[in-house]
């Protein structure tokens, strides 16, 4: 094959190919009370994580005040962060003079609900929703960095939220 004949192929197959719709109106359909659960990687000395379940309380509250936000709704918000340091000489993989430390790894929010699985005789948790970033700069940044992947996470679950 030509590469002319491979580009047209691609491009063929390329428009055939269309994203899966995203149904969040479904997903999220019926919210009451919902949890809010922070997995925080222990690197990230300088954040706490009862200041970024605080943070998506008050998001929460000013966007959705139909939500309600208690510790034992069954359905959960799991805020994931798994921001870790890196050297320079690590990423690089040689050593270079003045080498850094940078913070790279996903800030991911996701929606968990019990679902029923055919042939489990127990409703599991499931991810129903999720939406995910990922960090990456001066690992002196990172906090700040972070906060502002999570407002940007919450700002997608305020829009899925009230999407008819």
């Amino acid at each position: 094959m030509t590469a002319s004949t491979l580009t047209l192929l691609f491009l063929f197959v390329a428009g055939l190919v269309r994203p899966a719709a995203a149904e969040p109106a479904r997903a999220l359909a019926g919210l009451g009370t919902i949890g809010v659960d922070v997995d925080l990687d222990p690197s990230q000395e300088s954040l706490l994580a009862e200041r970024l379940a605080r943070r998506i309380h008050a998001r929460l509250s000013e966007g959705a005040p139909a939500l309600t936000l208690g510790p034992v709704g069954r359905d959960r918000l799991r805020l994931t962060v798994a921001v870790r340091p890196y050297g320079a000489t690590a990423l690089r993989g040689f050593w270079l003079p003045f080498s850094g430390t940078y913070g790279i790894g996903p800030v991911r929010l996701s929606l968990e609900r019990m679902a029923t699985v055919v042939g489990v005789p127990e409703p599991v948790r499931a991810s129903v929703w999720h939406a995910e970033r990922q960090a990456a700069g001066p690992w002196r940044d990172s906090p700040v960095e972070i906060l502002k992947l999570l407002d940007e996470t919450l700002a997608d679950f305020l829009d899925a939220y009230r999407r008819p």
